[in-house]
């Protein structure tokens, strides 16, 4: 989807459809501030930088971008590349592992937003380990095992999940 990898059959794509991506493993040039972090995203994406949207959006993510954003922790760094991919906005997000190193204040953050934008017809497509915070967000699950979708799930409690899982295993 994201053309990294050669890819033999067809996948049809809608032309007007832009992709964002939160990766897992984030880099952040040492002397690069939080602000000049979103400044290089948004031109990466040809839009065009709004202060004011950025500072609106920071009221709810609550980011120091005046300070190096690799001195951020690591929830902090999540917030903040999340935080560039909303201000992109994309038609489609994909996170991978976007909860991890996140506290607890901001994985509610993220779900909500996630929640929202879902609503106002954006596509997450969400790669995690965390089967709650899933359970919570998306309408369906694919539950991967040994590097194929084993399961789609879509009605079951968590407890039927884990005890699924677990016994597949």
């Amino acid at each position: 989807m994201m053309n990294l990898y050669k890819y033999t059959r067809t996948i049809i794509k809608a032309p007007d459809l832009t992709i964002g991506c939160l990766s897992t493993d984030l880099f952040f040039y040492t002397l690069v501030t939080g602000m000049e972090y979103l400044e290089f995203c948004i031109k990466a994406k040809d839009k065009k930088i709004d202060k004011k949207e950025i500072e609106l959006l920071n009221e709810t993510f609550q980011l120091p971008l005046n300070r190096y954003a690799s001195d951020y922790s690591t929830g902090m760094k999540k917030k903040l590349a999340f935080m560039a991919l909303l201000l992109q906005n994309d038609d489609i997000y994909i996170l991978d592992e976007p909860f991890n190193g996140v506290d607890l204040k901001g994985c509610i953050l993220l779900k909500r937003l996630i929640k929202e934008l879902k609503q106002k017809g954006k596509t997450f497509i969400i790669s995690s380990h965390l089967i709650f915070s899933l359970h919570e967000i998306c309408d369906i699950i694919h539950y991967l095992n040994k590097h194929t979708i084993d399961r789609e799930i879509r009605e079951e409690s968590i407890e039927e999940i884990e005890n699924e899982i677990v016994n597949t295993s």
